[in-house]
């Protein structure tokens, strides 16, 4: 099969891991392709290596599957963009409506804002009638696909630094979503009287609302590991669907912060095994915070039950050609 490797809006020049948000899947994919020499690839606005990523429509339009990893791709519809550059953006996307349609479209996503019915209706605008059109979420493996970063991490050096900030979080604001429709996301309010308390130190990493003070606009996780090195803790939000979990616990995991779950975070208890963890009230979360820079015994028992049930980085590049290939079918 002719299989397109496409991201349709930003350009991706793919260099290594904790560079881009959406490397779980770029070194899946690359797993796949290396082993599955049966498959021709080819890539649209996609490279491996520094350079090279180009906007060849000639590879959609003799592809019989084009895979589509989507890159907060919830954003260009949420106003969290000047209208100007959704449209710029958007404007690309439709040069590739007529060379989508009639074929198997495949979208990787991360994001439980970014499905099916949101590409159809604003990323393609109901212009383009695919064959078929299947998703792959990082929730459809074991722990999250996400559990990948956690290997990312561990195998990217850092010196080793003492801990000295009780709090830390690095993300965006999620109040709304496609469309600008409000999602009652309950993390602006909270982040912001985080920022706010004096009695709790904290950083704040990523793109939010000028009144919350913030450390960092959005950078690399690589660059933000520093950040998380010296922090004790984190808090991790569900984001539409309460069943599912988040890289953040992960990443945290990695860097001996102690990931906090805000109420019905992870309901079905993928990775969150100590009712403990949950946080009810501000207060609550405030009051826990002192109890984990006490000890390290919730960090330890935490982790190893994490560990315990890890897949390996192998593993989870199994997982996704299985997955993969139950697409192809």
């Amino acid at each position: 099969m002719k299989i397109c490797f496409a991201s349709l809006r930003k350009k991706i020049n793919y260099t290594d891991v904790l560079e881009y948000g959406m490397d779980v899947f770029y070194e899946c994919f690359r797993y796949y392709k290396d082993n599955n020499k049966e498959h021709e690839f080819t890539y649209y606005n996609f490279a491996w290596g520094s350079k090279g990523a180009e906007r060849d429509i000639n590879t959609l339009k003799h592809a019989d599957i084009v895979v589509f990893p989507a890159v907060q791709e919830f954003i260009y519809f949420a106003d969290a963009m000047h209208p100007r550059d959704v449209e710029k953006s958007q404007a690309e996307i439709r040069k590739t409506y007529e060379h989508l349609n009639n074929k198997h479209i495949i979208l990787l996503t991360q994001d439980r804002g970014v499905d099916e019915d949101m590409v159809m209706r604003y990323t393609f605008e109901q212009q383009v009638k695919p064959k078929s059109f299947q998703t792959i979420d990082e929730m459809d493996f074991t722990m999250c696909l996400q559990g990948l970063k956690y290997h990312f991490i561990k195998n990217y050096f850092r010196f080793p630094v003492e801990k000295k900030t009780d709090f830390v979080y690095w993300g965006s604001d999620k109040s709304k979503t496609a469309g600008g429709v409000k999602s009652n996301d309950e993390r602006l309010d909270i982040i912001k009287s985080i920022s706010k308390n004096e009695e709790v130190s904290s950083t704040i990493i990523g793109r939010w609302p000028k009144s919350i003070r913030i450390e960092r606009k959005w950078v690399p996780l690589k660059e933000t590991l520093g950040y998380l090195d010296q922090s004790y803790s984190t808090l991790c939000f569900n984001w539409i669907d309460q069943t599912a979990v988040t890289g953040r616990y992960h990443e945290a995991m990695a860097c001996n912060v102690f990931p906090f779950v805000w109420k019905d975070y992870d309901t079905n208890d993928i990775l969150v095994t100590d009712d403990w963890q949950r946080c009810f009230t501000k207060q609550e979360l405030y009051d826990k915070i002192k109890d984990i820079k006490k000890s390290d015994y919730r960090m330890v028992v935490a982790k190893k039950d994490f560990l315990n049930r890890l897949p390996s980085e192998k593993d989870y590049y199994k997982e996704f050609e299985k997955v993969f290939n139950k697409c192809l079918k």
